[in-house]
């Protein structure tokens, strides 16, 4: 569940009440979302998990083609023109 609040009306207490209570806050000022808050559930921090991910990534960027500093040259210069 997300809760707006204004930022004039925050109250920092009740703001932490309801992250830790697994609620998502958004902050407005006249009515415009500025921020979001969100609770650190504790498997954001599970190292095990972003070891495995990391690893998944190291692995698919091993089958992706090698880019040489001719290629990266060239596309600079496209993006340039």
């Amino acid at each position: 569940m997300t809760i707006t609040v204004n930022i004039g009306d925050a109250d920092l207490n009740e703001l932490l009440a309801k992250l830790e209570a697994g609620e998502d806050v958004v902050l407005t000022r006249d009515g415009v979302p500025m921020a979001r808050l969100t609770s650190l559930a504790e498997e954001t921090f599970d190292r095990e998990a972003r070891m495995k991910v990391l690893e998944e990534v190291k692995a698919f960027r091993d089958t992706m083609p090698r880019v040489t500093q001719e290629e990266i040259a060239e596309w600079k210069a496209i993006g340039r023109r």
